[in-house]
This record gives C-alpha cells, structure tokens and sequence, in this order.
C-alpha cells in the first residue's frame, strides 16, 4: 500500500471538525425540557416487565455514550437484549438554566420517571451515578433496582486523579471558571480539564497510535466516531457544578448522610432495592473503591448485590466498550431476578 500523506493531511484535518454526535439504536421522544430530553428505545417490541431507565453523566460530553458506535458497544442494546423491555435515556440538553441546582436533577429525573411508569431498574453512569443514587434514596418506592458504573459515590475513596485537581484548586478557582462563563461551565472548559488528567495520553499517545495505525481504516473509522463523541461539548448549570464540587467532591456528604437535597438528608440506608456495582480496573477518574462504596452504606441484603471491576478498561470503557457488555448483560439478569425486599421491611427503613 502507498503511503499517501495528503490522505492523511485530510483524515487528521475531519477529527478537527466537532459534529454533533448522536444516538445509534431508534428511539421516540416521550417528553422533553429545557434541560433534557426523554428517550425511549425498543417501545415495539417491548414487554411487559420494568423498564429500565439510563442516567448518561453531564461531565461536558453528549449523552449518547451510553449507545455509542456500534450495537456491540451499546449499553441501550444490552438493556433490550437482556431485558426485553423498554429503555429510556435521559438526553442532556446544554444548560441554559442558571439557577439550576441538584434538586432540580433529582426533580428532572422524577417526572421522567414517571412518564416511564412510575417504577424503574435504574443505571447510572459516572457522575448520573451519584444522581441515581441520590434518587433511589429519596424516592425508594420508585426504584426496582439500582446499578451504577464507574460511579463515585464515596468521592475520598482510592485513588483518583479527579482528587488532585479537588484539592489543589480552592473553590474560588472554580467559581472563576463558572464566572467565566457567564454563569455555567462551559464544556470545552471541562474538555480541558479531563484531558489534563491523562496530559501525555491525550496530546501525545493518541495522535501516536493514529499515525502508528493510519493505513488501517476500520481503525481510523473508530477513532473518527469516538473524537466526534470525545470533542463536542455542551454546558452545564454553573450553579449545581459547583453545589457538586463542595458537597460531594470537596466534603464528601453523601456517603456521609449530611448532603441536602429536597429539604431532606440523603440517606442511603433507605435504598433496600437490588444493587450492582461495576467498575474499570484501570479507571484512574473514578477508582473501585468510590463505587464499591455504595455497598457498605445501604439497606440492601448481601445477596442482593452485584460487583463487578471489568479487567483492563478504563473509566468511560466501563460503559462502552465491546468486552464490557457481557458484564451489564450479566448484572441485569442478577438485579431484575432477585425478589424485592419484603413490603413490611422496606416500610420499616423508609419510616426509620
């Protein structure tokens, strides 16, 4: 094969160009915000079981992660396989609320929940992690189970680069990026940051094995398709990033049970419901040991509980590589199989 150094003058010149990414698997609207929009996958074909409810992260990026590149890679697509019902995904809009808060989230998050039925097996991802958690808390009644993915929840756990830059920059350094941007955190902002976690790997070691691979098209392909998902950016609320960062990231108050959302204590002892646990062994942003933690704070019987660290991946591979989707599939069919806590005990720890 000739080398062709104008093919790669050009292939390198697209990865520039930050198109909107978007959903793979077909998918209706079933109702829509300011903030976000309700996505509901497989309504054809669906059972009649609980659906299962997807909470993608607002870390800057587009929510379709969570159905991301081929139908191999799709978590949405593991859902439908494994469960055979409806999978709704809430899709981030960027922010134009400034005054939006955690209580807002907590309060998207109830209505769509709601227009899904009113009772759902709810996975959150990264940091729509700590917001499923924070939900299933509040509204147990709502939750049929509760599985997380690379999610912090104790945020002082393990190691994890993410507490580097918490306790190096004091919260005036964050409210100057929020100012910065006119109220909110501007997403290219927050692009900046988590390439800095990884600074060699993202400004180095990617063009490497670009240029190391660029007679490979199949490869090119799916680095174009990840860069288009990894460079576009949208904004978030500058009011709840920052109620994020000093209540959650800096102080720690959920798995405390001091974190204050709706006029209550988050209490994670209120979540009787199956759970499961799924982490990346190489994950650096958010280590096992902040999403295992879940485990040691709620109600839920041992035998109800599913961990799991999937070998060699990385933090956003927890959710969308290929070799993780047997490890989703696997947690779904042990959440949704095992009986709910019985209704005078869970009364009981909700009344508590």
């Amino acid at each position: 094969m000739v080398f062709d150094f104008k093919e790669v003058l050009k292939y390198c010149s697209e990865l520039m160009i930050t198109e909107k990414p978007d959903w793979i698997t077909c998918h209706e609207v079933r109702h829509e915000d300011l903030a976000y929009r309700l996505l509901e996958f497989n309504a054809e074909g669906k059972n009649d079981g609980t659906p299962v409810f997807i909470i993608p992260p607002q870390a800057g990026h587009h929510s379709c992660i969570a159905d991301f590149g081929s139908p191999a890679q799709s978590l949405v697509q593991t859902c439908i396989r494994t469960t055979g019902n409806s999978v709704y995904a809430m899709e981030w809009k960027n922010s134009v609320r400034l005054n939006e808060t955690i209580d807002d989230l907590v309060l998207y998050l109830d209505v769509c929940v709601e227009k899904a039925g009113g009772k759902v097996h709810l996975i959150g991802l990264c940091q729509g992690g700590w917001l499923a958690t924070i939900y299933a808390a509040i509204y147990p009644d709502k939750v049929a189970s509760l599985l997380v993915g690379a999610a912090p929840i104790d945020f002082r756990a393990g190691k994890s680069k993410v507490h580097e830059f918490v306790d190096r920059i004091p919260m005036k350094g964050y409210e100057m990026m929020v100012r910065s941007g006119g109220g909110f955190l501007r997403g290219d902002v927050m692009l900046s940051g988590w390439k800095l976690t990884s600074p060699y790997e993202r400004y180095v070691e990617d063009y490497v094995n670009l240029w190391e691979n660029i007679r490979d098209h199949g490869k090119l392909e799916r680095a174009k398709k990840f860069r288009t998902w990894y460079e576009y950016t949208q904004n978030i609320s500058g009011k709840w990033y920052l109620q994020a960062v000093q209540e959650l990231f800096k102080k720690n108050r959920l798995i405390h049970g001091t974190l204050r959302v709706l006029h209550r204590n988050v209490d994670l002892a209120r979540i009787t419901c199956p759970v499961a646990m799924i982490a990346g062994e190489k994950d650096d942003i958010t280590p096992f040991e902040q999403v295992y933690a879940l485990g040691d704070h709620v109600t839920t019987p041992e035998s109800h509980m599913f961990r799991r660290i999937i070998p060699k991946s990385g933090h956003i591979g927890v959710f969308m590589r290929t070799d993780s989707q047997s490890h989703w599939a696997e947690a779904l069919e042990f959440v949704t199989s095992r009986p709910a806590v019985p209704k005078n005990r869970e009364r009981e720890i909700i009344a508590a």
